[in-house]
């Protein structure tokens, strides 16, 4: 299987590389062979994800966080290419695989140090367990795209105002655009991370009943639920906002979401490094040795 992770970390860097040089040559081929590494790519990431599920006998979302993380790239990454190749023609979409790209990579590079073992507590809670994973899966990725879409406007932005040239070949979408498709995924993203909490909360209670090693303490539960707040007080301020405030929603969301995303893969990668207690980033009976470790640490306190 790891010949399959390198297959598609090299396909999407080649077509990252094709992307970066289409800044001084602005060929045709250059592009086509982008996108084509890239279908690459997602031939062998979803290759990878089937293997990995059909051995662990769980689907892809419920496997383990290393898997979670892979398939919010394989969205990410499939959104951009279907919209590439639709729009091939369509002038400003040229460029956005030098944004889509690298966070495809950086996503995937964390991917590669969080737990990948299974993790099989709440067997029999699995509907609201795959409703949980499902909703925060694609809520990241609305986040994911959002993020970039700020980006994009921020750029084209800077660009109309002081009227500078950028490097050739960098092509965007008008600030009109970026702006409605930013508001969209904040709107839309925001209730599916709602629902990915609820339901989180719903197994922190289930998993109580069952005597399950989960708990509110949990790290990633702390930080997504502190990092929720923030992306709630965006989503009121977005929906009162004028629809010509499209710079302060860009920068607002870049920043947010810029935020949420780092919290939570960092939180994942720091669990795993460190060995923190937690559902989310440690095998199940590593977190029962570590919550019993603990508890017998703070009976023998005098």
């Amino acid at each position: 299987m790891q010949a399959q992770l390198f297959c598609f970390l090299a396909s999407y860097s080649v077509a990252f590389v094709l992307e970066l040089a289409r800044l001084w040559e602005s060929r045709v081929w250059l592009r086509w062979g982008s996108l084509g590494f890239t279908a690459a790519g997602l031939a062998a990431q979803a290759w990878y994800l089937v293997a990995r599920s059909h051995a662990a006998q769980l689907p892809p979302l419920l496997a383990s966080m290393h898997d979670w993380l892979l398939v919010s790239a394989l969205l990410l990454v499939s959104a951009y290419f279907i919209y590439a190749v639709l729009n091939f023609r369509l002038r400003g979409t040229t460029s956005l695989g030098l944004f889509v790209l690298p966070l495809a990579l950086a996503i995937v590079g964390g991917a590669t140090l969080v737990r990948d073992s299974p993790n099989r507590l709440l067997e029999t809670a699995r509907f609201w367990k795959m409703l949980h994973a499902g909703s925060l899966v694609i809520g990241i990725t609305g986040v994911l795209i959002g993020f970039l879409l700020s980006l994009m406007y921020l750029l084209q932005h800077r660009r109309l105002k002081q009227k500078v040239q950028l490097q050739r070949g960098i092509s965007l979408p008008p600030l009109a655009a970026l702006a409605r498709y930013n508001r969209w995924m904040v709107i839309f993203s925001v209730p599916m991370l709602t629902l990915g909490l609820v339901t989180g909360f719903v197994l922190v209670v289930q998993a109580k009943r069952a005597a399950a090693p989960f708990t509110w303490s949990d790290p990633i539960v702390l930080g997504f639920s502190v990092v929720w707040i923030g992306m709630v007080a965006l989503f009121g301020w977005l929906i009162r906002s004028q629809p010509n405030h499209g710079r302060n929603v860009a920068l607002l969301t870049a920043w947010a979401f810029g935020f949420l995303i780092v919290t939570l893969v960092g939180l994942q990668v720091l669990v795993s490094v460190t060995g923190l207690p937690s559902q989310h980033g440690s095998l199940p009976a590593d977190n029962v040795i570590k919550l019993v470790g603990f508890e017998q640490q703070i009976e023998m306190q005098p």
